[in-house]
């Protein structure tokens, strides 16, 4: 979500001694930029339910992922020339946004 609506920049890395309690991973800082209206999606709603039925059950493949969204996900994805068997983080932004439009439309989704 925050890669569609802004431009996410990574700035630099904090080392874990910075914190107390120090976490087991290096941190980032990064810089957000919202982008332009015309640059996103104006209504977010369908990106942020595909986003967090892909993301929810993160190792599930986007087929089963998405039966909760669309009727035949694997139709869906494969209009749209995505593999059946790909999982979320194998997807880019533009692939999400493609999936939102289809849902939005009404391209094979459940009842909402």
């Amino acid at each position: 979500m925050a890669q569609h609506v802004c431009e996410v920049r990574r700035l630099f890395d904090v080392a874990p001694s910075a914190f107390v309690p120090p976490p087991k991973v290096t941190s980032s800082v990064a810089r957000l930029t919202p982008r332009l209206a015309g640059q996103r999606l104006a209504d977010l709603a369908p990106l942020e339910r595909i986003t967090a039925g892909a993301f929810g059950q993160r190792r599930k493949m986007l087929r089963g992922a998405l039966s909760g969204l669309f009727a035949d996900p694997s139709g869906v994805l494969a209009g749209l020339g995505l593999a059946a068997t790909a999982r979320a983080e194998e997807l880019s932004i533009g692939d999400f946004v493609r999936l939102a439009d289809a849902w939005a439309s009404g391209s094979g989704t459940q009842d909402r």
